[in-house]
């Protein structure tokens, strides 16, 4: 009962993660799915037929597929991208950074997640949205407090966030109660980008560091400055999710009991 009730708590963020995807408007179904590799495609099920139920058609495909394209005969085949593929430094085909802006631009939907050591691809088009990855390419995001208590995560890097925004237009009128798990990077918003919001913040005991060395100065990014989660609503009504944390969608962190350190609730 205790890892159902979990598991419904973190599927609770799949609407916010859904409703990326103009849900008022049923005919924008089609969604690119690119990859870093096809395995993410089995890790991450659960998201992915979550989007599957609600009537999205994914199309699967390596993010440096030689024959890549959303365009055809200057018609876009898709409605919707999502970026699984942090690690991938060029896209194939005829993709390319731009085309994402443009594609983009045209009013599309976007979901980009970022991982530990993400190429400059992915933090470049995460930073034309507002949103700037630690640079540090070791860092990730450590909790010695708001950590997810497990006997084989010594280290503090998975923790267990329930620092939500407050607004019922983005997470809906239901009240996510359990904490989520998330392993991953830290990013700060850009404050010269008003359309960038925070969705999921780190705690205030939160920071950003390479796990594996100590502290030598003060970490560049702390506390609830920390964005674990944030979207953007453009002008133009695209919707874009950026994450950094790839797991976080993965099927290992939906279904696992989460207890946050200090709690005796799961």
């Amino acid at each position: 009962m205790r890892r159902l009730t979990f598991f419904i708590a973190a599927i609770s963020l799949i609407p916010l993660l859904c409703n990326s995807f103009s849900p008022e408007n049923p005919i924008d179904r089609r969604i690119l799915v690119l990859l870093d590799d096809f395995s993410i495609k089995s890790s991450h099920s659960i998201f992915f037929q979550s989007l599957q139920s609600r009537g999205f058609d994914l199309d699967f495909k390596l993010a440096d597929n030689p024959k890549l394209a959303i365009q055809r005969y200057g018609q876009y085949l898709y409605d919707a991208l999502i970026l699984f593929s942090p690690t991938t430094k060029r896209f194939g085909g005829s993709l390319d950074f731009a085309a994402v802006l443009e594609f983009v631009d045209s009013g599309h939907d976007l979901i980009l997640a970022a991982d530990v050591s993400p190429s400059d691809l992915t933090r470049n088009l995460a930073a034309e949205f507002g949103v700037d990855f630690d640079e540090d390419q070791s860092a990730v995001v450590i909790d010695h407090t708001s950590y997810a208590a497990s006997e084989t995560e010594g280290d503090h890097t998975l923790i267990a966030s329930d620092d939500f925004i407050e607004s019922d237009v983005i997470l809906g009128k239901t009240k996510i109660e359990a904490p989520v798990l998330f392993r991953g990077i830290a990013h700060s918003l850009n404050a010269a980008n008003s359309l960038v919001l925070k969705v999921l913040s780190a705690s205030p005991s939160a920071y950003s560091s390479d796990p594996s060395s100590k502290l030598s100065q003060p970490p560049s990014l702390t506390g609830s400055a920390i964005s674990l989660v944030s979207v953007v609503q453009a002008r133009n009504n695209a919707r874009i999710l950026i994450s950094g944390s790839l797991d976080l969608f993965g099927n290992r962190l939906f279904v696992s009991p989460v207890q946050k350190a200090g709690s005796s609730h799961k």
